[in-house]
């Protein structure tokens, strides 16, 4: 739990132009305005771990923050910064990245029944290329829930957090998915998987700006009724990859509810895939 009182250092670079809302009799400095956003002091409690020698830090906090137009707003914030998972005797531990905590706003929003969707963003204090906008379908359209993204090393900096160990945060207006949430008769119980499911990984090579989001939209939309999931797990740039271009791996996991699918099957399945990929983006297989 952080405070809704912070000072203005902390505060600016979270909110535009005339939105601070300034306290009329502050008790100090450290306490002159009221907070923009959750992750103004959730990146300074990152801070405060570091500071005491604890590299792997995840946290998150849910309450108010006050802008001087949207006025006060339930939000719930999170930071990441350190190992992807726990420390394991192996050494084989990866550091986290933006797709770890895409996944996690993901599995956040899919817990109350809301599928999130990605769409490239800007964000003062967040990194280019690695920000993305996240909304939810509402009754009349998309709606626009919050935002996902690595926090700008400048920043971090001006905070005392370690240049060379990104922090990834990410935030969720609760007061809009709130009136979306429906726990009544449309709750229901899903039985463990009866047959076996058939899990392919699928590294594709496409020009480095274009959004994983819609890559992800076209295998959904290519794919049959029995793809179960798509994961993005790796992005690569470097040797073996032409200039201006990335790798994008995507793991797809078939399963039928009713039977035991054949490798036909999956492979036709995979194949259609790969030739909407290549149609609609221009992707080939790595």
């Amino acid at each position: 739990m952080t405070f809704t009182f912070i000072e203005r250092a902390a505060a600016a670079p979270f909110a535009a132009e005339g939105e601070l809302v300034a306290i009329a009799n502050p008790l100090s400095e450290k306490f002159a305005v009221l907070r923009p956003s959750l992750l103004a002091g959730l990146v300074d409690s990152v801070s405060h771990n570091r500071r005491r020698e604890q590299r792997d830090v995840r946290l998150f906090e849910t309450g108010t923050r006050f802008t001087a137009h949207g006025g006060e707003v339930r939000a719930i914030g999170l930071a990441w910064t350190g190992a992807a998972s726990p420390a394991h005797w192996s050494g084989s531990g990866r550091a986290v990245d933006f797709f770890d905590m895409k996944g996690t706003v993901e599995r956040l929003l899919g817990g109350v029944g809301l599928e999130a969707r990605f769409e490239t963003a800007t964000r003062p204090f967040l990194v280019a290329g690695r920000t993305a906008a996240v909304t939810v379908q509402g009754a009349d359209g998309p709606l626009a829930v919050g935002l996902v993204g690595e926090l700008d090393a400048r920043l971090a900096a001006s905070r005392g957090l370690p240049p060379q160990d990104p922090v990834f945060v990410a935030e969720i207006d609760l007061d809009v998915i709130g009136p979306l949430l429906s726990f009544g008769e449309s709750l229901q119980v899903e039985p463990l998987p009866r047959h076996p499911s058939v899990v392919r990984d699928l590294s594709i090579v496409v020009g480095e700006h274009l959004p994983a989001a819609s890559l992800r939209a076209t295998i959904l939309e290519s794919a049959p009724t029995f793809l179960a999931e798509v994961v993005e797990f790796a992005r690569y740039q470097g040797k073996g990859v032409p200039e201006g271009a990335m790798s994008l791996s995507f793991r797809l996991t078939f399963r039928d509810p009713e039977r035991t699918l054949t490798d036909d099957e999956v492979q036709q399945a995979t194949d259609r895939i790969v030739a909407a990929l290549a149609e609609s983006h221009g992707a080939r297989l790595r």
